[in-house]
């Protein structure tokens, strides 16, 4: 249901990769007026370490700074190293460590970065090629177009 309500949210992209016929990840972000949340980011097991993840944050990470967005946030398990690990590597820091985020249980942290830092433009390119060879299954781009 939280997938279905993205989907026709006009603020929001979910983006799927694919392999083959296997759906090999997917990701949504909400974009706001000056900023970004990732919501979720997942890969499926098989696909690890393959690149799938890096390359779609990446590709909704240039979705916010082509719309003037340059700071993204989110929030990952306390626990979670190889997730944490994931984003420090993709240039995130941790912002604030947040008791009791998930079901009043388990903390998070909450992450962010400024894009403006990042160099953007030479990775455009690559980061089309790059989803293309994954088999883009969905991507719901309402909030950066205008409606027909």
């Amino acid at each position: 249901m939280r997938v279905a309500a993205s989907i026709r949210a006009p603020d929001i992209n979910v983006l799927v990769a694919r392999i083959r016929e296997n759906v090999a990840g997917f990701a949504i972000m909400r974009y706001g007026d000056a900023d970004a949340h990732l919501d979720l980011l997942a890969v499926a097991p098989p696909y690890r370490r393959l690149g799938v993840g890096r390359q779609l944050l990446e590709w909704l990470e240039k979705c916010a700074v082509v719309a003037g967005i340059f700071s993204v946030a989110l929030e990952v398990r306390a626990e979670n190293e190889g997730a944490q690990l994931f984003y420090k590597r993709m240039g995130y820091r941790t912002l604030v460590h947040l008791p009791g985020y998930y079901q009043g249980i388990e903390a998070a942290l909450r992450m962010g970065q400024d894009l403006s830092r990042r160099p953007m433009d030479q990775r455009i390119q690559r980061i089309q090629y790059n989803l293309a060879g994954f088999g883009v299954l969905h991507v719901a781009i309402r909030s950066l177009s205008p409606d027909p």
